[in-house]
Order: structure tokens, then sequence, then C-alpha cells
């Protein structure tokens, strides 16, 4: 294995000046980037709470010309779609300067007990877990229409962040970083981000002093040592610090080609196959449940367990693919785990993109031509974007004789994924 190769710095594009620019900003515009905060606050909880709150609208017709129908539009038409493609461009900018749940739970945190985090807390199975809960419940409670269904959904998540930052943390978001379900999702999107914060350690340690102040890293990472993605909330607090932080541009999913091995982890691996590829497209596509005839249990449990076996197959199928092109090495069928990142998140892009089509639909515009033609460009970029990640993977790991049968059978995999998803 060259490691070299693995653990050599991500590589970068030739960043124009705007872009640290734009990082140093949002480290002198605070003032702003908080005041941007609560207007999301203001819009976002008007349009969760209102529409559960009024009277619902006595038929779906009614309901796309109601307030529940232009929170279904923000919600599942432009919010969520919007959001999950900026992960996977951007990073995660949309939490560190626009979320409400995370700039709520930070003020809370500021005047809360300020308790210390347990161990409990810390586990990192719950963003996971929490997901794949919320998944299953928003599928059989259809909260895409049902507002009173969204608001337990989004609110009682909110509602946690707030418990949360009322009990743990001094001015810190550790909502955000131990809790939130969809951080386990916008964790692995942004790893494949052309933006980060590139941290030159020489430069950090050879500050001249008198050395600022600490960094106020709402998520709680230790810049001097960042050289993730992962967790990193983008908010641009740290630009600049020691002139040693700046934010730059790299080529997409280069951050997966180089981890280093002690970054590759199981969890991860598993959720990506079982969660972000199994799990959603299991809710998303109801007709393949229907094969499932032998399956014959009273009330929800038979939906859930449906949900459940169809999301264990997809994964379970994905995982010994990778495994086979791994050459029976769990290390590094984990690491190509992470090469399926872009198909599978174009792949959850598109699943979204579908209700907003459907609201297209419903509203009277001709869709079907479109809605097919941006599913094709999304997967079809989605596939060359993961081969081309899992190429250099295998380049950099395989032994010669090895890289084209492993590169094919990857590829093989990602097509199929590619028609599935």
């Amino acid at each position: 294995m060259k490691r070299d190769l693995i653990l050599s710095p991500p590589q970068r594009l030739r960043a124009p000046l705007t872009i640290k620019s734009v990082g140093d900003w949002l480290q002198r515009r605070q003032n702003i980037v908080r005041g941007m905060q609560w207007i999301f606050v203001c819009i976002y909880y008007f349009f969760l709470f209102a529409p559960a709150i009024v009277q619902p609208p006595a038929s779906r017709a009614e309901a796309l010309h109601s307030l529940a129908g232009w929170a279904e539009i923000l919600f599942w038409g432009l919010w969520w779609p919007g959001v999950l493609l900026s992960m996977l461009l951007f990073g995660q900018f949309w939490c560190g300067v626009f979320c409400p749940d995370g700039a709520l739970t930070e003020l809370v945190s500021r005047h809360g007990r300020g308790g210390k985090i347990p161990a409990w807390v810390r586990w990192t199975g719950w963003p996971l877990l929490a997901y794949s809960f919320v998944l299953i419940f928003e599928y059989l409670a259809n909260a895409y229409q049902n507002p009173r269904a969204l608001l337990v959904s989004l609110g009682g998540a909110s509602m946690l962040a707030l418990v949360c930052g009322y009990f743990f943390g001094r001015g810190k978001r550790v909502w955000c970083r131990y809790l939130c379900p969809v951080s386990s999702i916008f964790s692995l999107l942004a790893r494949c981000a052309m933006f980060y914060y590139k941290v030159e350690r020489a430069a950090w340690d050879s500050a001249p002093k008198p050395l600022p102040r600490s960094i106020d890293c709402p998520p709680l990472l230790d810049v001097r040592r960042l050289r993730s993605n992962e967790k990193c909330s983008m908010c641009g607090r740290c630009s600049g610090h020691r002139n040693a932080v700046e934010l730059s541009i790299r080529w997409p999913g280069s951050e997966i080609v180089t981890m280093a091995p002690e970054e590759i982890r199981v969890g991860d691996a598993f959720g990506i196959c079982f969660v972000l590829i199994g799990l959603f497209h299991a809710v998303m596509q109801r007709d393949a449940m229907d094969a499932f005839t032998f399956l014959s249990v009273p009330g929800p449990a038979e939906s859930i367990l449906k949900i459940l076996l169809l999301a264990g197959l997809l994964g379970a199928g994905t995982a010994l693919a990778l495994l086979a092109a791994a050459r029976g090495n769990p290390k590094n069928a984990c690491h190509l785990t992470y090469a399926l990142i872009p198909v599978a998140g174009l792949g959850l892009f598109s699943g979204a993109l579908e209700h907003s089509f459907s609201l297209l639909s419903e509203a009277g515009f001709t869709v079907e031509n479109i809605r097919g033609f941006v599913k094709y460009v999304c997967m079809t970029i989605g596939m060359l974007w993961s081969i081309s990640i899992a190429r250099r993977i295998i380049l950099a790991q395989y032994v010669k004789i090895w890289r084209l049968p492993a590169l094919c059978q990857f590829v093989a995999l990602t097509i199929a994924l590619g028609f599935i998803l």
C-alpha cells in the first residue's frame, strides 16, 4: 500500500482571493450572521407551527393554496433538496450560518446549566439511529403532506436541541456535534465538498506572541488538528486565526482519497450502505415493498418490517460487493464505501426533488419529461464522481494485478446503484 499517497494533504485547487475573503468576512461579521440566523428562526418556526395550529384544509386541492401548502413547498420542495445539495458541494454552511436549531441551542447553552458532556451523549451512533427513526416515522405519518406530523418530527428535534443546550456545554452546540439526527448524513456528504477550512500547522505553531485568544468553535473541534469537513459547521469563526486558517477550495472528493487508516470507520461504512443507500431507498420506493407478500402483520409493524427488510437486503448486497472489490480486506472495503457518497448523495437529492416535481404536477405543470432528465443527469454525475474517487483509492492502495478487477467490480456496483436509486 502506498501510504504516502494516502496520508498526503487533500489536493487543492488554486483558490482565488475571493474564497479566502468569504471566510474572513464571516469571521468579522458574526453580528450579521447572527441576524441572518434569527431571520431564519422566525421563518422556519412560523411555517413549522402555524400550519399545524390552523384548521387543516378539507382536500388536497385546497391544501396546495393554503398556509400548509406553502409550508410543504418551502420545507420539502425547496429547503430539503437545497440543503442536501449544498452539503455535497459546499460543506455544512447551512449548519454554521443558517440553521435555526443550531442558533437556538447555542443561545440556550450560553444561559443554561453548563454541565459537563456525559459519556453517553458522546456515543457516535446516536445521530444515525435518530435519523433512521425520523425517516421511518415521516414515512408512516406521511409528514410531507401532514403539518402536524411534520411538527412532531422537526419540532420534536428542536425541543430536544433546546433541552440539550440547557443542560450541556457553555455556549457551544453540543446538540449539533453529538445528537442532531441529520448530522449523520450531513457529515458524510460534506466529505465530498469542494470548500473546506485549511489549517497550516507550521504557521499555527510559529504564530508570534501575544497569541490571540482561543477560537469560539461551536461544535467543539480541535481546529489546530482539523483535517476533515466531517464535523466542521463552516461558521467562519476560526478564519484567519494565527494567520493559519483560511477558507479554501479543493477537488471534490479529495478528502476521501487522502483519508488516513485511523479515519476510516466501520460505523460510517454501515451508515452509507444501510441508511444512506438502503433505508432511504426503502422509504422512497414504496412499490418495491409489495414484493414482500409473505410479511403480514397487523398495523404499521408490517410497513416497518418491510422497510427494514428491503433496507437490509440492499445494504448487505452493497457491502458484500464492496468486500469482493476489496479482495476480502475489510479496511479497504470500508474505504471504498466512502467513494459511494456522491452517487448515494445525489440519489438522495434526486429523491427529494421527486416531491418538488409532484407539487408542480399537482399545480397543473407538465413535468414528466424534465423529471426524468434531472434524475438521469444527477445519477450520471453521481456515478462518474464515485468512480473517479474509487479509481484514485484503488491506484493508491492496491497491488497492480488487482487494480483493474477491483475497479471493474466497483463500476458495476455503482451503475447498479445508479439505476436502483
